[in-house]
């Protein structure tokens, strides 16, 4: 194990996304939820009589996750249900609460049938970590529900692996925030010097961690160059494998 993680670590934070799950799993996205999508969104809202063309679904979801992220960099988030209001604003929908719902399942349904991998080793990883720390998972989230993140990490055997989950549209605060990190150590009581926060982003994970004064592992999958930050990651990893 890493130097880091001997010295006195008591919880271990993973990030989620590109950290422990992908859509490049060859290094190249993959784009079949995306499209699957906008065609169900397309046939679902045709069927109730809106003439809105799978261009404009296309677009609006793209705005929708453009304006997730800025979210995010602004350590907000909102819960799912308002996150699909912004969807129905930008197709010029009335707030309708059946189809807010209608249209929130079809989103979710999208992603259990075309769901991001797995990087190899995480399971196993996890597991043995598992045994000697705490560990809980602290994850900024699209335009998918809480419910289906759970289900989805129950699918893929990890959820029973955290004593603790924290996704940015359920606590409805995102990382780089203190407050989400600030959540971590209220609820497990422990000093901020006694957790690693394990993420690929140096602004929301690194940065985010750094600031309440966790110690951090940069997984810099893509070997960026430095950063010109005025902060610098406790340890550099290319893949959560190295931890081992």
């Amino acid at each position: 194990m890493l130097k880091i993680m001997k010295l006195k670590t008591k919880l271990i934070s993973f990030d989620l996304w590109e950290t422990l799950i992908t859509d490049r799993p060859q290094g190249k996205k993959i784009n079949s939820r995306s499209v699957q999508r906008v065609k169900n969104l397309s046939l679902y809202l045709n069927n109730k009589g809106h003439n809105i063309s799978d261009n404009q679904i296309k677009k609006s979801l793209n705005i929708l996750s453009e304006k997730c992220t800025q979210d995010h960099n602004r350590g907000k988030d909102i819960d799912f249900h308002n996150r699909i209001g912004k969807l129905l604003e930008l197709l010029n929908l009335n707030q309708d609460d059946l189809i807010k719902n209608e249209i929130g399942d079809i989103l979710d349904s999208c992603f259990l049938r075309y769901p991001p991998k797995l990087f190899p080793k995480s399971i196993e990883l996890l597991k043995l970590l598992s045994k000697e720390y705490k560990l809980c998972l602290t994850s900024n989230t699209g335009i998918t529900s809480p419910k289906t993140y759970y289900k989805y990490l129950e699918i893929i055997g990890i959820k029973n692996l955290f004593d603790k989950i924290y996704l940015s549209n359920e606590v409805k605060v995102a990382k780089p925030s203190v407050k989400i990190f600030k959540l971590i150590i209220d609820d497990f009581k422990l000093d901020p010097d006694k957790v690693v926060h394990i993420g690929d982003n140096i602004f929301t994970d690194i940065f985010g961690a750094k600031k309440v004064g966790f110690r951090t592992i940069y997984v810099n999958k893509r070997k960026s160059v430095n950063n010109n930050l005025a902060f610098k990651p406790d340890n550099t990893i290319t893949d959560i494998s190295e931890l081992f």
